[in-house]
C-alpha cells in the first residue's frame, strides 16, 4: 500500500504524515513561484513586445526620411538625407569588404585543415 492510502486509512506513522506535509507545502510553494513566474513572463513579453512595435516605428520613420528625395540645394534634411545616404553606403562597402576578407581567410584555413588531416592520415 501507498503512503498517502495508509494516511487515509489512520494506519500512518507520524513520520509519513510530517513527510506528505512537507512535500504538500513544498508543491505548493512551488506553484504559486511558477504562477508569479508566468505572470513576470506575461508582463515582460508584453514590455517586450511594445519596445519592439517602438523600434519598428523608429526604424520605418528613419527609412522614409532616408529614402525621401533629396529638395532643392541648401536644403537642410536633404542635405542630411544624402549625408546619412553617403554614410550608410559607406558602411555597407566596408562591411562587404571585411565579409570577403573574412570568408577568403577561411576558405584559406580550411585548405590548411585539410592539408594537415591529410598529411596526419587522418582521413
Amino acid at each position: 500500500m501507498d503512503v498517502q492510502g495508509e494516511v487515509l486509512q489512520g494506519g500512518a506513522s507520524a513520520r509519513h504524515v510530517d513527510l506528505l506535509r512537507e512535500v504538500d507545502d513544498r508543491t505548493r510553494r512551488l506553484q504559486a513561484e511558477v504562477a508569479a513566474l508566468r505572470t513576470e513572463l506575461a508582463a515582460v513579453r508584453a514590455e517586450l513586445g511594445e519596445d519592439v512595435a517602438a523600434v519598428q516605428t523608429e526604424v520605418e520613420g528613419v527609412r522614409r526620411a532616408v529614402n525621401a528625395r533629396p529638395g532643392t540645394s541648401g536644403d537642410e534634411d536633404a542635405d542630411l538625407r544624402l549625408d546619412m545616404l553617403e554614410g550608410f553606403a559607406a558602411v555597407r562597402a566596408e562591411i562587404a569588404h571585411e565579409f570577403g576578407s573574412v570568408r577568403s581567410e577561411m576558405l584559406d584555413l580550411g585548405i590548411k585543415l585539410d592539408r594537415l588531416l591529410n598529411r596526419d592520415g587522418c582521413r
